[in-house]
């Protein structure tokens, strides 16, 4: 965007010729959003707010229009370079806003940051002229780029951007299953990196549910290649998979690490609690995939991550590494022990709080019909970043407009249910909250405007999908 104009005084014309245009299409939005909706005033708050990491300093564009983040931003500089696939897993908004510019990001990473071998580098430097990310690849940031693609072409419908993609992310899936998985039985068990920083080992429950999305999200992507023979052995490894993963990770209340001596090595979770343990399945649901696991076990899971980790006063908690909230806020805790077992040095985040962890964690809750827990959970991440306490419109986390907070937009596709066909490319709604009158602000990327569900004096449920703005438009 640095080119699009030659000077400050084009940026000015430019303004006065569009003001009329730009102004009507932001109120026409603001309406649509805020005043034409049923969704809880947090959960239009969190989405809403959190846009704002997009244009700050967090994002960028380069010269052929490629799109390109770091996790977040110091007061100086950019903290953590090269669209980190494993963070920016969590972000849904760009996605679902300005697909063009999410899709940028799977090309970068498919084309240009995965080798020939299949094994992608998590961070993007190639475009940038930077020095190749040399770090082994990280399971949940690799296994999300092949579900994220598959999302892409979904919002999308353009089947011209999976030819050029779907090959190579085919090959990291492929990649992902002889390097995790060395049993071969659909369970990673090798050394994992992931967006903890650290290496898992072992079989664990992030991981395992990672590696199922993206053995679902393969299937789809092999079929609509037409290789109907590779999307069955996708599915056959994902249905071994589940049935190990449910068999050994399952504790009777939630999923948890195995490892036969948890301390020989450091930063591990074992018996805990973690609230990402079914961010796979957040995953999932954005895109339709059904439940990656048991649905009972998959609800219980849930439950328990609301049970033991959420904390309505962390006055007495304590916590050595960064402090997100503290004191008398509530907080979702990133893993807890309810059952003992702790690690000597578990994982260093564990007693942190993320607010794109809440946000998806509460997603999912809401999905899986726990309405008002997940709304209780945005409503005390809300509390803190009050305008007084904290910038409702930064949230912190390795810096400044952190945009793992860009998850807080799967919180309006889980209260709305919003869905697309993958046949048709059709929008459709199945609403968690009431089913007799609801409005919500809907977005293809194609489209967007507000879909609505009335109950008619028949006693059925219409819905119906005014469109606002096409990109045709």
């Amino acid at each position: 965007y640095g080119l699009r104009f030659t000077d400050a005084l084009a940026v000015g014309r430019y303004l006065n010729r569009h003001l009329p245009r730009l102004e009507a299409l932001t109120l026409r939005f603001h309406q649509a959003f805020f005043k034409d909706s049923s969704l809880p005033q947090e959960v239009l708050d969190a989405a809403s707010s959190n846009i704002t990491a997009l244009r700050s300093n967090t994002c960028f564009r380069i010269e052929d229009g490629s799109f390109f983040g770091w996790e977040g931003c110091f007061d100086q500089s950019g903290c953590c370079d090269g669209n980190c696939s494993h963070v920016w897993n969590y972000a849904q908004t760009l996605a679902f806003l300005f697909p063009k510019l999410e899709q940028s990001m799977r090309r970068n990473e498919f084309l240009l940051e995965t080798d020939e071998k299949g094994a992608m580098r998590f961070r993007a430097r190639a475009k940038l002229q930077g020095p190749a990310w040399d770090l082994p690849p990280a399971i949940d940031g690799q296994c999300g780029s092949i579900l994220r693609l598959y999302r892409e072409w979904l919002i999308s419908q353009d089947q011209g951007f999976l030819d050029e993609l779907g090959e190579k992310a085919l090959l990291a899936l492929d990649f992902a299953i002889s390097y995790w998985d060395e049993g071969q039985d659909g369970v990673p068990d090798s050394r994992q990196h992931n967006t903890y920083d650290i290496d898992f080992y072992g079989s664990n429950p992030l991981s395992a549910g990672m590696f199922l999305l993206a053995l679902r999200a393969g299937e789809e992507i092999a079929a609509l290649l037409g290789q109907g023979e590779r999307a069955e052995g996708y599915r056959a490894l994902y249905e071994k998979g589940r049935e190990k993963a449910e068999a050994l990770l399952w504790n009777g209340e939630y999923f948890i690490q195995k490892l036969t001596d948890v301390d020989a090595h450091h930063y591990q979770h074992g018996e805990g609690c973690l609230s990402d343990q079914l961010f796979g399945q957040f995953l999932a649901h954005v895109t339709g995939l059904g439940h990656l696991l048991d649905e009972n076990k998959t609800r219980q899971a849930m439950k328990s991550i609301y049970t033991y980790n959420f904390r309505r006063d962390l006055s007495d908690h304590e916590n050595v590494q960064r402090c997100f909230a503290l004191g008398d806020e509530g907080g979702l805790l990133l893993c807890t022990w309810p059952r003992g077992g702790r690690p000597r040095f578990p994982f260093v985040y564990s007693n942190e709080v993320w607010t794109g962890i809440e946000y998806q964690v509460a997603a999912c809750l809401i999905w899986e019909g726990l309405v008002e827990e997940g709304l209780d959970i945005v409503k005390t991440a809300r509390a803190r970043h009050d305008g007084f306490k904290r910038n409702p419109f930064n949230e912190v986390e390795c810096g400044h407009h952190y945009a793992r907070s860009l998850s807080s937009w799967g919180l309006v596709l889980a209260c709305s249910g919003f869905g697309i066909n993958p046949k048709d490319g059709a929008p459709h709604i199945s609403p968690r909250l009431s089913q007799e009158d609801f409005r919500c602000f809907y977005s293809t990327g194609r489209e967007w405007g507000v879909c609505t569900q009335r109950r008619e004096p028949d006693g059925s449920l219409k819905q119906r999908f005014k469109t606002l703005y096409t990109a045709d438009s």
